[in-house]
């Protein structure tokens, strides 16, 4: 009992600072198609951040330096700031923004804290209850995305962001991106090195 109860904090805890971003592209999608991207790509990051997190925590020595971990943030900085300069037409989000892989390398990089979360709690565990927690985690991911999904259809959440797109969405990826460079430490080290 207590592996599940500590396995739905664990998914809460790390999964809720993805449900802004979530509610932000589910609130552009039209179609179910678009919606199974961002489930499948969400899904698909949280068990890439598992997995990995399980490595790192079976081979302690194979943990990367924080600030290289921080240079995922390039991203979602690199995307905040293409919608930004790009012209009205293009900036509405599509099939073509809103693929799998997006949302995957989006989760990814914001879910790159998880690494530090999930590797020494992962080597407290026996392979079944792993497994367990897991399961408990990505069932807790699918339940973050259905409630960024109802948020998302909601009329007026989903028209207040399209109305403000323009601003919201490179504003939230920077700042997400900033705060991932922050967090590692990468930009200190990256001032550090080249001054």
């Amino acid at each position: 009992m207590i592996l599940f109860i500590s396995a739905i904090i664990l998914s809460i805890s790390t999964s809720i600072d993805y449900l802004l971003l979530l509610i932000l592209l589910f609130s552009k999608v039209k179609n179910r198609g678009d919606k199974q991207h961002i489930y499948l790509g969400q899904l698909l990051a949280s068990f890439i951040l598992i997995v990995s997190s399980f490595i790192i925590s079976q081979f302690a020595n194979l943990l990367p330096s924080e600030w290289m971990i921080g240079l995922l943030g390039i991203f979602p900085i690199f995307l905040g700031v293409r919608i930004l300069f790009e012209s009205e037409e293009d900036v509405q989000i599509s099939d073509k923004t809103i693929g799998v892989l997006s949302v995957l390398l989006l989760s990814l990089a914001s879910g790159a804290d998880n690494l530090g979360i999930f590797s020494p709690y992962f080597t407290t565990l026996t392979m079944p209850e792993f497994i367990v927690t897991a399961v408990i985690i990505l069932l807790g991911t699918t339940v973050i995305c259905f409630i960024a999904d109802a948020f998302g259809s909601l009329s007026p959440i989903s028209e207040f962001l399209e109305k403000y797109e323009r601003i919201i969405l490179p504003l939230v990826f920077v700042l997400l991106g900033v705060y991932i460079l922050i967090e590692f430490g990468t930009l200190n080290y990256l001032l550090a090195f080249f001054h």
